[in-house]
């Protein structure tokens, strides 16, 4: 008797908090409906502050409990069903691939895109964030400049997003805080450099000392998340290998990664070892500038997707090899796509500028 009542009080705590926050949410979702009449930054600005106050509300739950609808508690523990799913069979190639790389994952509970809990913050953030991704998708193929006004909501909505998430990176693994935290930094460098190339343009968020100033704090910062990452996932990589499990497809993957975080490097490289070089790109190429604020529009929705992927696989949902699949699909093939069509069509020499040089090396010449 006594272990069915524990049993009943436990099951009623999370309901209890369940419908809570269900009325939280719908209250913030109807204040969030009447706020979308107002005009575009104002919305955005108002969602922020909605994002903000609501992150006390959500730091005394539990954070699993905010993704995802608890699972039925039977007291057994819950391996990863393929019996009920049927888009998951037990000798499917992304089954077999996820053994491989880590059996791990073949016990991580699924679960239906419905489970997650979509009243929360982070959905509006998210599909903020998506409406601009598509709009740009648009104008890179429609090849139209990007404008100030654009920056703005995007910053702002960025800020919102990460603002939403933050409260529930502390409940993660080691690695996956690494991940989100320098995240944080490459979104920053994102945002400052867009707002640096746009003083290029003819429609500037602030003028180009200011930028230049900015752009100064964004490579510090960038640099050091990526020798706070690197330096983690690399010796997480090297310390596999001598307890002998060794992940090759984790290997490729992080060098690839490396790979395209040292191209923007290498642009800082060039920026701080010569001041007159972006200028004198610009003016050989009269469409550099919006290049480069379009590859940086593209990074803030790529990393910030990458971090959703994550979230996916941890909640259950596209886990393991599928998930990968749509990391690299959807935040590196498109994107890339549409920057190498846009480069086709504009006056801009896209990343050949690193074998530039600026007016410090001219007499080398």
């Amino acid at each position: 008797l006594a272990q069915v009542l524990l049993k009943c009080k436990f099951a009623q705590h999370p309901a209890s908090s369940e419908i809570s926050g269900g009325i939280m949410s719908a209250r913030s979702s109807r204040a969030a409906s009447h706020r979308g009449r107002r005009c575009g930054v104002v919305v955005v600005a108002a969602l922020t502050t909605a994002a903000l106050l609501s992150s006390t509300q959500r730091h005394r739950c539990s954070s699993r409990a905010t993704f995802v609808q608890p699972p039925p508690r039977n007291g057994a523990p819950v391996e990863r069903s393929r019996g009920s799913n049927t888009q998951v069979q037990v000798a499917s190639v992304t089954s077999q691939m996820d053994a491989s790389y880590n059996p791990a994952w073949l016990a991580v509970e699924e679960h239906d895109v419905t489970d997650l809990k979509w009243l929360h913050p982070q959905t509006g953030w998210a599909a903020a964030a998506t409406a601009i991704y598509a709009f740009d998708m648009w104008r890179f193929f429609g090849l139209v400049k990007p404008a100030a006004l654009e920056a703005m909501i995007a910053t702002v909505v960025y800020l919102g997003l990460y603002c939403s998430r933050y409260q529930e990176v502390r409940d993660m693994d080691k690695h996956y805080q690494v991940s989100f935290y320098a995240s944080c930094g490459w979104t920053f460098y994102a945002l400052a450099s867009l707002i640096h190339a746009l003083s290029y343009g003819p429609d500037p968020v602030m003028s180009r000392g200011y930028a230049e100033a900015l752009h100064g704090v964004g490579c510090t910062i960038y640099l050091g998340s990526c020798a706070y990452f690197y330096s983690y996932h690399w010796g997480r990589a090297w310390r596999h290998i001598q307890e002998g499990r060794f992940r090759p497809l984790f290997a490729v993957g992080l060098a690839s990664l490396t790979f395209v975080h040292g191209l923007t490097v290498g642009h800082i490289y060039k920026m701080l070892e010569d001041p007159g070089w972006f200028d004198t790109i610009t003016m050989i190429y009269k469409d550099q500038w919006q290049w480069i604020a379009d590859t940086r529009l593209a990074e803030l929705y790529l990393t910030a997707a990458a971090l959703f992927l994550v979230i996916l696989h941890l909640r259950g949902v596209l886990t393991g090899t599928k998930n990968a699949v749509w990391v690299f699909l959807a935040t590196v093939i498109v994107p890339t796509a549409a920057l190498f069509w846009e480069t086709t069509s504009l006056n801009a020499v896209a990343w050949n500028h690193y074998w530039m040089v600026g007016p410090k090396h001219f007499n080398d010449i």
